[in-house]
């Protein structure tokens, strides 16, 4: 009785070492059309759509903040330069109210302006180009 069990048992055994490349093949088979049927993927796919709609936005967010701190660097030398230009009028502002002087050397330099009882005589230099001396 005992030789009818073991005899059972090895050919049981040689089945499966035959069989096992089919059986396998079979069980994934069986496992994908038993996940597609149990909802497995149905469940997985908000996931993956969600997952891929977050990396979009992500990578869209961090090219629109890498053109704006361009545009932060731009705007802060124009800053700069526009402080430098403001220091400057503000001294020359300063320098005009302070001084009276200054204001009719400028009136006559710039503006030709005279006082009374003055002639002014505007005499211009002939560029190096010219030849109408």
């Amino acid at each position: 009785m005992q030789d009818e069990y073991n005899k059972g048992n090895w050919e049981n055994e040689q089945d499966n070492e035959r069989g096992s490349s089919l059986s396998r093949l079979d069980f994934f088979k069986s496992t994908s059309q038993k996940s597609i049927k149990s909802g497995t993927l149905l469940r997985a796919l908000p996931f993956v759509v969600a997952g891929s709609i977050l990396a979009f936005v992500i990578v869209f967010t961090w090219i629109n903040l890498s053109k704006l701190d361009k545009k932060i660097k731009v705007l802060e030398d124009e800053i700069q330069q526009i402080d430098s230009l403001y220091k400057r009028d503000s001294t020359e502002y300063h320098d005009l109210k302070s001084t009276p002087s200054l204001i009719e050397h400028i009136a006559r330099e710039d503006y030709y302006m005279k006082s009374e009882g003055e002639e002014i005589y505007v005499i211009k230099k002939a560029n190096q180009g010219d030849n109408n001396e």
